[in-house]
């Protein structure tokens, strides 16, 4: 076969959907504004509020970025996809978005591996916790992270583009997804050896911060029921219950993929629903999930809105 120079990808996974395209745009629409202004408040509030400036909180707001940027890559073009039905992007644009999902699948999985060894010291060394965790800290942290995820996504990057394809590309999704890519890329001619080599490397990548969250958790939760009070445990749990729950929530959807793969290829609107909620409601809940039963956060919500009130009255 002959070498294919691929300049656009075609997006069809809202073929079927065009009976309700103009009502799931508007409800993705009401999402993605609702999503961006959650998350925007919430990183002002940390930025603006010196009693938001600690370690868990300045990891929060690097957390609720990073789900403001993989929003904003993938939601406009999902957007459009659905007013146009058929989607067509650039293959340059293509590869860009798909990276920019994995850049931050890679830095969040470091990241929330982090805050559970925040949450971690914060309940079992309590009185050391400000030695141990600091904001200098996590700030060299969250550096080296994004040199992680960047350095890794460059390298896959330049493996994709320059493989020799021999057909089109269509991807049967809403986006440029890294699985979906290659399940619509008709042919390859080039060794994909050094690709799965490096998926294997990245795989690792993600699989050691998880191990060590279920460590740090497990931790957490013997340290928690060596409390003698009831109070004391409530106390301590209420702690780490919302970064739990956010974790159990990016972990276990991707897990019940996983688990229910069989089910899903006989129904592949099982996926659609898991992906659905994992790149659509997630980040909707997460600075809801953060904020709901967050004092501090309530209480620099408070300060600012009066502050505003006075700048408006004087």
């Amino acid at each position: 076969m002959n070498e294919t120079i691929i300049v656009e990808v075609l997006i069809v996974g809202f073929e079927d959907l065009s009976a309700y395209r103009i009502p799931l745009f508007l409800l993705l629409l009401f999402i993605y504004v609702i999503t961006c202004i959650e998350n925007l408040l919430i990183i002002c509030l940390v930025w603006k509020s010196p009693h938001l400036h600690s370690p868990m909180y300045f990891l929060i707001g690097n957390l609720l970025f990073c789900e403001l940027i993989n929003t904003t890559d993938m939601e406009p073009s999902v957007l459009y996809n659905i007013l146009s039905g058929r989607g067509f992007i650039s293959f340059i644009g293509c590869l860009i978005q798909m990276h920019v999902g994995i850049a931050i699948l890679i830095f969040e999985t470091l990241l929330l591996m982090l805050m559970s060894y925040d949450r971690c010291l914060a309940i079992c060394y309590p009185l050391r916790y400000s030695v141990l965790m600091h904001n200098r800290l996590c700030l060299y942290f969250v550096i080296s992270f994004w040199l992680i995820a960047l350095i890794t996504v460059v390298i896959q990057f330049y493996l994709v583009f320059v493989l020799k394809y021999c057909g089109p590309i269509s991807i049967d999704y809403f986006f440029c997804e890294y699985t979906m890519f290659f399940g619509g890329v008709t042919c390859i001619l080039s060794d994909l050896y050094p690709l799965i080599l490096f998926g294997l490397v990245q795989s690792a990548l993600l699989n050691a911060p998880f191990a060590l969250i279920v460590l740090s958790y497990t931790i957490i939760i013997v340290a928690i029921l060596r409390i003698k009070s009831s109070d004391g445990r409530r106390k301590a749990f209420s702690t780490c219950s919302s970064h739990l729950m956010v974790v159990s929530l990016y972990f276990g959807i991707p897990f019940a993929s996983y688990i229910w793969i069989d089910e899903m290829r006989i129904y592949p609107e099982i996926y659609d629903g898991l992906s659905f909620i994992y790149y659509f409601i997630l980040p909707l809940l997460n600075p809801i999930i953060y904020s709901l039963r967050n004092e501090e956060i309530h209480k620099a919500l408070k300060t600012s809105v009066s502050e505003m009130k006075a700048m408006l009255y004087d």
